[in-house]
């Protein structure tokens, strides 16, 4: 049984070097667990499973011996985006994105505990269909940013009530983001029927990884009211990696004729830019109206003010090209309840609304979003040592207008219809 679970554990980790996207408020990620997903992310307060090390990490002080968990959240997000007549609308690709996680909690003493987590904190997944024909390809046609952060932590009693814990958090990261150039622009060449006949593809891949430090606090004065805080700091991950550049044949008959151009699309080149991931801070507070039903209440503040500009620079005539972001600091908002109806089954639900940090008038086709709202729901199963957590979590997202940045290759435009379906499985075993 022992090397069966392990094998689940090494699988579940492979797949988080894989990386994780998603739909989210910004490009912030809070998928750490099932049933984490189907309280609405309220386990800061309660914190009192594996899955607590990503959530809360002094709350494993709450967890004997050793446990362990892993799992996975399924992300199917969609969006459209109407240009009003400016070209053909960007409709989303019906991709499933994968979030794994996977925890492990070990008591030291009577008063201390290590914990360790690998589980995804940021993530993005921007795909357009037929982008050789949408009207916003100059300034997007994919975007996706991939995660993982490995989180060790030690945990402490100061007395039976209060807890503390401190962690490093290490951040690896793959960026990925595809446009198109329009060589033709001005209008001054020869029209053609295939709209991107003078476009030039541009394809950034870049990787990095930077550390990071997080805090946590839990206390629990009654056995039917605790509370739970915690704090992940900024980091500034410096990605470096390749763009390529492909040529349509319009495109590559200009080039071939143009030393300047040669020197910026000839050939791909080293590209380098810096992604922050924002600081994060988090309060719950959890009670127990009765035995057998807990509620919990958080907020989450996120520093997205610190992602005001994106800048890369490329190795060749292109030099360096920034983006104006001037995102705004915003909170999320969640409520959970659980109920144990047997003994072994807990039915759970939530409720979140999540701000959006976005500038409207730097707003872009990379991170269409808005302010948005999700219900979730899920049961949480015992088997002796074994835990098995299932979660379902809808999302909706408000519409969301756009102004035109010409110069950025943004449109007059709507961002509608963005929803998602979040399905989460999580395995775990106390030993």
């Amino acid at each position: 049984m022992r090397k069966l679970l392990f094998g689940l554990c090494a699988g579940f980790v492979t797949l988080l070097l894989c990386g994780a996207q998603a739909f989210a408020a910004g490009y912030g990620i809070y998928e750490w667990s099932a049933r984490g997903n189907a309280l609405g992310g309220t386990l800061i307060a309660r914190a009192d499973d594996p899955s607590a090390v990503a959530y809360n990490p002094a709350g494993i002080t709450q967890l004997p011996g050793v446990n362990v968990m892993g799992g996975v959240t399924a992300i199917a997000p969609n969006a459209t985006v109407r240009t009003n007549g400016r070209g053909e609308d960007g409709k989303g690709a019906n991709s499933i994105w994968g979030i794994p996680h996977a925890y492990y909690t070990h008591q030291l003493s009577d008063s201390a505990w290590f914990g360790f987590g690998a589980f995804s904190r940021v993530g993005l997944g921007t795909e357009y269909i037929d982008d050789e024909k949408w009207g916003g390809r100059y300034n997007c046609t994919y975007a996706g940013l991939k995660s993982v952060s490995f989180n060790p932590n030690l945990a402490f009693k100061v007395t039976d009530a209060l807890s503390v814990a401190a962690g490093v958090e290490i951040i690896t990261m793959e960026f990925a983001y595809d446009k198109a150039a329009n060589l033709n622009a001005s209008g001054s060449l020869p029209p053609s029927s295939d709209p991107a006949f003078y476009d030039v593809k541009t394809k950034t891949r870049a990787t990095g990884w930077a550390p990071g430090w997080n805090l946590g606090l839990h206390y629990k004065p009654l056995d039917w009211l605790a509370f739970g805080a915690t704090y992940r700091s900024q980091i500034d991950l410096t990605v470096e990696g390749k763009t390529h550049f492909s040529a349509n044949p319009g495109a590559a008959a200009v080039i071939g004729g143009s030393a300047p151009l040669q020197s910026m699309f000839g050939h791909r080149t080293n590209t380098k830019g810096t992604e922050p991931i924002p600081a994060a801070t988090t309060f719950g507070v959890m009670v127990k109206p009765i035995d057998r039903l807990s509620i919990e209440v958080d907020a989450v503040h996120t520093d997205w003010s610190s992602y005001s500009h994106l800048t890369f620079e490329y190795d060749n005539a292109l030099g360096e090209r920034t983006s104006e972001k001037n995102w705004s600091d915003a909170w999320r908002y969640q409520v959970g309840a659980e109920y144990r109806l047997l003994d072994w089954l807990d039915l759970r639900a939530g409720y979140i609304f999540d701000e959006s940090p976005i500038n409207p008038d730097y707003a872009d086709y990379a991170v269409p979003a808005n302010d948005r709202q999700m219900l979730t729901t899920g049961v949480g199963m015992r088997f002796d040592e074994w835990t098995v957590d299932l979660s379902y979590g809808y999302l909706w997202m408000k519409n969301r207008d756009i102004k035109a940045r010409p110069a950025e290759g943004v449109l007059d435009s709507t961002i509608e219809g963005g929803h998602s379906h979040l399905i989460g499985l999580s395995v775990g075993y106390s030993f």
